[in-house]
């Protein structure tokens, strides 16, 4: 890909953004990666879908550092079962971080891209509805 493609540039935004939405979709409740997903398709419109070669890693890493657990959901008779992941206290906590990282950037975020002075975040979602 090059830097003149915008698909480069959403592939580097859903890089650095996976990980919360992976985050938020498990504080709702367990779930498997692909219900994981299609929640973030749904969550961010198509915007930043990841894939599932994406979402696995992530899940892994979560399950291996002790911030989401994995247990497993019974199928259809014969079908292979399912491994759901759900957020342990830990990976809670690792996601309230997150949460406070991201609010407290997006102003400055979107000064750096538009210019001008740091905004609110509601301002934000004004601006960038188009409202």
């Amino acid at each position: 890909m090059k830097l003149t493609e915008v698909a480069y540039w959403k592939s580097l935004i859903n890089i650095g953004f996976t990980k919360i939405l992976v985050l938020k979709t498990l504080s709702k409740k367990p779930n498997h990666g692909y219900g994981i997903l299609k929640e973030l398709a749904s969550i961010t419109s198509g915007c930043c879908t990841p894939t599932l070669g994406t979402i696995y890693p992530i899940l892994k890493e979560l399950t291996k550092q002790g911030y989401a657990e994995v247990g497993e959901e019974p199928q259809l008779k014969g079908a292979q079962k399912r491994q759901v992941y759900a957020l342990t206290p830990l990976g809670v906590k690792a996601y309230r971080a997150a949460l406070d990282a991201w609010r407290s950037s997006i102003p400055y975020i979107y000064k750096a891209i538009e210019g001008g002075k740091a905004i609110s975040i509601e301002d934000a979602k004004r601006r960038l509805a188009g409202k």
